[in-house]
């Protein structure tokens, strides 16, 4: 019988993280074309100056029967600003702004700073979120294969070419886009692992005005 799912704070909070490591993963050191996306894709979302949006994602993991759902909001001004907020079942933020990040706790109440500078790792990361969210796509063909998903219209597979080191982390993921091909529906992340994040956006609002207030925790 498969165990359940802990659903601890501690868990929960962990997610945005790797999340965020794991889309910056896939944009990480890429250069080169491709012609698998439709350009009218591309031109669309080459216009993206802001997105705010509303997300479910559901995490599973291989060894556990019951899936990990979260929901909340991401506002997203490439190519270095990003707030990930978390609303249940817990409350959570993540934000990178520039040179840092900040996260707050809603448990604690506390906010902890991240300097980028100190952690060359996570800084190469969150500099990559800007092409991987403003759909720069074509960015990503020395590192992937990118081909049209054969299970549905408008969605495309990205899986990482054996010789790079994403190859041991991602098996593929697959992104789809809104039937008006103005910004992504969903993107889904399978690792090797056996672990797999669904991402699927709702209400999405794209180059509305973020002030100064939008990007405080």
């Amino acid at each position: 019988m498969a165990r359940r799912l802990a659903t601890s704070p501690r868990q929960l909070r962990r997610i945005p993280l790797r999340l965020v490591f794991l889309l910056g993963l896939l944009a990480a050191a890429a250069h080169g074309a491709t012609n698998a996306i439709p350009a009218h894709l591309e031109q669309a979302l080459a216009g993206v100056r802001t997105v705010r949006t509303r997300f479910l994602q559901e995490k599973r993991v291989a060894l556990f029967k019951q899936p990990l759902v979260t929901r909340g909001t991401i506002q997203v001004a490439p190519p270095d600003k990003l707030l990930w907020r978390v609303e249940s079942p817990i409350r959570y933020a993540l934000l990178v702004d520039g040179r840092q990040a900040r996260q707050w706790d809603g448990e604690t109440g506390k906010t902890e700073k991240i300097a980028l500078a100190g952690n060359p790792v996570f800084a190469a990361v969150t500099e990559q979120l800007g092409a991987w969210f403003g759909g720069r796509y074509r960015l990503l063909a020395a590192t992937y294969d990118i081909s049209p998903s054969p299970d549905q219209p408008e969605s495309f597979v990205f899986t990482p070419r054996p010789e790079t080191p994403q190859a041991a982390v991602v098996k593929a993921v697959t992104v789809t886009f809104r039937g008006d091909g103005r910004y992504i529906a969903a993107i889904r992340i399978d690792e090797r692992g056996g672990d797999t994040t669904l991402l699927t956006f709702e209400a999405t609002e794209i180059n509305v005005p973020l002030d100064a207030e939008a990007w405080t925790l």
